[in-house]
């Protein structure tokens, strides 16, 4: 199964096809370049890329503009050079356009692909341009197919990992305090009594397969999916132990 090809933005955006370039780059707008670019600045910080009322993203819920010594834990890889990369989704896509039509369709619930000629499009490729150079080198995105039980963790590293990485949507855990909305799982408790019936290790896998799958194969929602990059298996254990989704005992 590929599921590289639907994940879109996940992992991270790529660079535009050619055909696409002159439009892309404003050549075909009558917009001065500066306004084009604060324009697009806008279209990545906000939700304005989708008009569904049931989208809480904005491009930078999950990607960051510059790499850093500490790797970020968004879901999504830093964009400075994006337009510049030749390839994206761990290196199964190459079209910038597409990329964020797939996003928006999955993550943000656009009903409408942008097209090329589009104002949205233009300014939006303005601004990616902008932070050129950055870093031009195809960004690994590795999923993880199979969900096996993992070890215990460490609760503390844990739950500094619930800070970086799934706070700014999920917001506190147990109370869900300052989430991006009322549709999003406050953590654990959201999750446990959606799976009543349900084995400390069913529930335990419930919560490993929702962090590396997201909302695909098989599973609703719009999360995206953490990667091995953005999270290690260690790192995960160290979540559960951190959201109190122990081990269950040996029989």
């Amino acid at each position: 199964m590929n599921l590289l090809r639907p994940r879109a933005c996940v992992e991270t955006l790529g660079a535009l096809a050619p055909l696409l370039s002159c439009v892309w780059l404003g050549a075909c707008s009558s917009s001065p370049e500066t306004s084009a670019v604060e324009r697009g600045r806008h279209l990545f910080e906000t939700k304005a890329l989708s008009a569904s009322s049931l989208n809480d993203y904005s491009c930078a819920t999950c990607h960051d503009l510059q790499s850093s010594d500490t790797p970020s834990k968004k879901t999504g890889a830093p964009l400075a050079g994006v337009t510049l990369r030749a390839q994206l989704w761990g290196g199964q896509e190459a079209d910038l356009l597409r990329s964020v039509n797939a996003c928006r369709n999955y993550f943000m619930t656009a009903s409408q692909p942008l097209a090329a000629t589009d104002d949205d499009a233009r300014d939006l490729y303005a601004y990616l341009e902008s932070l050129e150079p950055g870093d031009d080198s195809p960004q690994p995105f590795t999923i993880v197919t199979g969900i096996d039980p993992l070890p215990a963790g460490d609760a503390s590293h844990g739950l500094e990992l619930f800070a970086t990485a799934c706070a700014s949507c999920h917001g506190a855990s147990h109370t869900g305090a300052r989430r991006l909305s009322d549709r999003v799982p406050i953590l654990p408790e959201d999750t446990i009594a959606e799976h009543v019936g349900y084995t400390p290790l069913q529930l335990r896998l419930v919560f490993i397969e929702k962090i590396r799958h997201g909302l695909f194969l098989g599973y609703s929602g719009v999360m995206p999916p953490f990667s091995t990059e953005r999270l290690s298996n260690s790192d995960v254990s160290d979540l559960l132990e951190a959201l109190e989704v122990f081990v269950p005992p040996a029989e």
